[in-house]
């Protein structure tokens, strides 16, 4: 079930305490992180983020982005979810669509609503806007799919791949989000619906500046 703003504390709780109760340092290395032990049993985890490194405070809980930068809840608990959850199996390199992700059939229509629709409204008409912004932001590299495809390094070991048709007279524009066919081994379906929507948010959001 897709977490609601009510129960978002209590999730991130519940993140925390399953990564106090592994071994972070696995953990991290697992997740392609890093991990760096302090004294009195203080430690840290830090992971790569949409290209920006986030560093997460054994055991108190706290996260942290270089230059005082704040992420949403959502984002925290994103994150606390890929490093509890991440395998540490290579990528295949082979792109699947959400519904082929298991249990992506349940939420296909959220995901959609959520994702896939905001992304061919706003970019659309202007694929190669995605590209430039998703370059700058993010990190992403340009993909050869479509008429603009880029891939987005959004976890070390998640990639979050892009594709737009422009459309013509006779067809609309349209899109598609992509995901490595690795991706269960580090998230839930349920946080790649979060992940996939929050990634397009902030695109649109940059978009718009």
């Amino acid at each position: 079930m897709l977490p609601t703003q009510d129960n978002l504390p209590l999730a991130r709780r519940m993140a925390v305490e399953g990564l106090l109760n592994s071994d972070p340092a696995e953990r991290a290395a697992r997740g392609g992180g890093q991990f760096e032990a302090g004294e009195g049993g203080k430690s840290r985890i830090g992971v790569r983020y949409l290209g920006r490194e986030i560093w997460f405070s054994l055991p108190g809980g706290t996260m942290e982005i270089p230059g005082g930068d704040r992420l949403s809840l959502r984002e925290e608990i994103l994150i606390l979810h890929y490093l509890e959850r991440a395998s540490g199996i290579p990528s295949t390199g082979k792109w699947i669509s959400f519904a082929e992700i298991p249990g992506g059939a349940f939420y296909h229509p959220v995901f959609l609503q959520r994702s896939k629709a905001p992304l061919v409204k706003f970019f659309g008409e202007e694929p190669q806007k995605l590209l430039a912004l998703a370059a700058g932001e993010m990190g992403g590299e340009s993909l050869t799919l479509g008429d603009a495809g880029v891939r987005i390094p959004v976890f070390p070991r998640v990639p979050l791949g892009m594709v737009l048709w422009r459309g013509d007279a006779e067809f609309p524009p349209d899109g598609n989000l992509l995901f490595d066919s690795s991706i269960s081994g580090y998230l839930p379906v349920e946080d790649i619906v979060i992940l996939a929507e929050t990634v397009v948010w902030k695109l649109i959001k940059a978009g718009n500046r």
